[in-house]
């Protein structure tokens, strides 16, 4: 496990990597953080501070300077402003004197260098020269290497009363079987699992479960990015940010120092989210949208459902990010803070990245699951967002319900509700009236596409669906999910099924009493707005659990557009009747 962890070291980088583990670490080894890695501030050459004592021994500043990788001469003393000896000197002569809190002032002062990786050979007799000139009466360095932080990781972290043998195994496993995505998920999953299902005394254990599994993510994503593999890496992400809230949503907030550094510690987990995925589809999806099905190519399938569903998976992964950007851009504002040009530029790109997507696989014109519901309603919200992509979400959603009545009257290969990947692969082939209606026999798709196109007064689109179902699909249930009393408990984990279907659904009437039987549902219960994401304003993890356990999105997500669509039908009845 030594091995595993200094080899996880010496990958990462310094920004926003090492420097976000450390603070944890020394929290868990409790010392306090009084200073952490700031953006835009002068740091005077100190990424962390604390104090505290380490090892028994007596109450001391540690003042970290963090390098990532190998100390080398350029690392050292070289042209980058990056380089460690001029912080140190920083820290000599300008933080000590000027920036160290008063009460601190008469504790010995212990400067750390940080670094992921170990010193070279050729360097370190400058490094041992320069700490023999610099150590004084209450000042001495120490050399903190990816060997040393190891060391501080299975003492802080990974404590054998608290991460036992069992926990590591599957840490092993996870990371062994990293060119296995599936395998290595499922082993990654059993290990968030067991960190959700442990039972805490207090916020502090809770606190110390939730740096656990941001380490172990850590972790995994470092292995997975010198693999050059970040698929279980992602769907790692996923199931640890989830759990994460679970765990973090339930602490008493009568300790408010705890309760800070539990939410703080969950922001770090949405951070190693956020920076996983967004390696991820920068990497991987979002330089290759451009080109005519080279992401459908890339797929490498056995058959042609695998691009299909490989796709349509793709697309919410794509459209998540969007939903997170948006959603910090309306934190932002709501706390008043100015909203930077490269956060809405980064939205603005995603929007783009969705739909050259769409464009260039039309594969993505053809769902064959209905479930793909989910999918397409995440990368409708996502793109509804901004009002300019309206003629394209309108163009999308005809090509989706043409090609889906066509296919279904052809006896093509249409959306059915089949999980069995065996009969799944049998679409296409023919068909009796029989089997296709036993594949048809209830549908969450074609409610959304009728809401989502009446919603925004596309009504060829709604008027469609409603003649193809009257006429092909009449013993189809028309149904879609909402959360209830129970989804709070089970949202983030999965450990029940949970929430309940409103069925049926008519499609076939008027479009205003449509909307009003799908969005009064909404609005007569109080069970989603007293959703603990939603409290939190973190909106966004409720559609990625939908994403990730497959459950619709809910429907409150176009509450705001429904409320806009009865304004303006009662001021176009007011202007008829006036």
């Amino acid at each position: 496990m030594k091995l595993i962890i200094s080899q996880y070291l010496a990958s990462l980088r310094e920004r926003d990597e090492l420097d976000v583990i450390l603070p944890d670490l020394l929290s868990e080894l409790g010392l306090t953080v009084f200073s952490r890695p700031g953006r835009g501030t002068t740091q005077d050459g100190v990424d962390v501070a604390a104090v505290g004592s380490l090892n028994g021994e007596p109450e001391k500043v540690y003042l970290l300077s963090i390098k990532s990788g190998d100390l080398t001469r350029s690392t050292w003393n070289g042209d980058s402003h990056q380089a460690l000896r001029p912080s140190l000197e920083e820290i000599i002569d300008a933080y000590i004197p000027n920036r160290l809190p008063v009460q601190h002032r008469n504790k010995e002062i212990v400067i750390c260098l940080c670094f992921g990786g170990f010193i070279n050979e050729q360097v370190r007799p400058k490094v041992e020269g320069f700490i023999a000139r610099n150590t004084l009466e209450k000042i001495s360095f120490a050399e903190w290497n990816g060997d040393f932080i190891a060391d501080l990781i299975m003492r802080g972290f990974l404590k054998e009363e608290l991460l036992p043998i069992d926990a590591r195994s599957m840490l092993r496993k996870s990371l062994a079987l990293i060119d296995e995505p599936e395998y290595s998920y499922q082993h990654f999953c059993r290990l968030v699992h067991w960190f959700s299902n442990q039972e805490t005394k207090d916020d502090k254990e809770s606190l110390t479960l939730l740096r656990q599994l941001n380490i172990c993510l850590w972790i995994l994503f470092s292995w997975c990015r010198d693999a050059n593999n970040l698929e279980p890496a992602y769907l790692a992400s996923e199931i640890t940010l989830l759990n994460a809230w679970e765990i973090a949503k339930s602490h008493s907030a009568s300790n408010l120092k705890i309760s800070k550094n539990i939410m703080s510690t969950f922001s770090s987990c949405l951070h190693t989210y956020r920076a996983i995925t967004n390696e991820y589809l920068d990497k991987c999806i979002t330089p290759h949208v451009d080109k005519r099905h080279a992401i459908s190519n890339a797929v490498n399938p056995m058959c042609k459902f695998d691009v299909n569903l490989r796709l349509f998976d793709l697309l919410s992964r794509l459209s998540m990010q969007g939903i997170w950007l948006s959603n910090e851009i309306r934190q932002n504002y709501a706390n008043s803070e100015i909203v930077s040009e490269n956060l809405i530029d980064s939205l603005h790109e995603n929007f783009d990245a969705v739909k050259k997507l769409i464009f260039n696989n039309p594969v993505l014109l053809s769902p064959y699951k209905d479930d793909q519901a989910i999918d397409i309603a995440i990368a409708i919200f996502s793109l509804s967002l901004d009002q300019s992509n309206m003629t394209f979400i309108k163009n999308w959603l005809n090509e989706l319900i043409q090609r889906a009545k066509f296919s279904y009257e052809t006896n093509g290969i249409f959306p059915s509700i089949t999980h069995d990947y065996a009969k799944l692969i049998t679409l296409g082939e023919r068909q009796t009236k029989e089997q296709r209606e036993e594949l048809t026999k209830s549908s969450v798709l074609y409610p959304l596409i009728s809401t989502v196109a009446s919603l925004y007064k596309m009504e060829d689109i709604s008027k469609a669906i409603g003649d193809f179902c009257e006429k092909s699909l009449s013993h189809c249930a028309m149904q879609y999910w909402y959360p209830l009393a129970d989804t709070e408990d089970f949202l983030y984990t999965n450990k029940h099924r949970h929430g309940g279907v409103l069925h049926p659904i008519d499609l076939f009437g008027k479009v205003e009493d449509r909307l009003k039987q799908i969005f009064d549902e909404c609005t007569n219960t109080e069970y989603y707005n007293k959703l603990s994401a939603i409290e939190g304003g973190l909106e966004p993890l409720i559609a990625m659990a939908c994403r990730h356990y497959r459950y619709p999105l809910p429907m409150h997500f176009w509450l705001d557009d429904y409320e806009l669509f009865k304004e303006q039908l009662n001021s176009a009845e007011a202007a008829i009747n006036g």
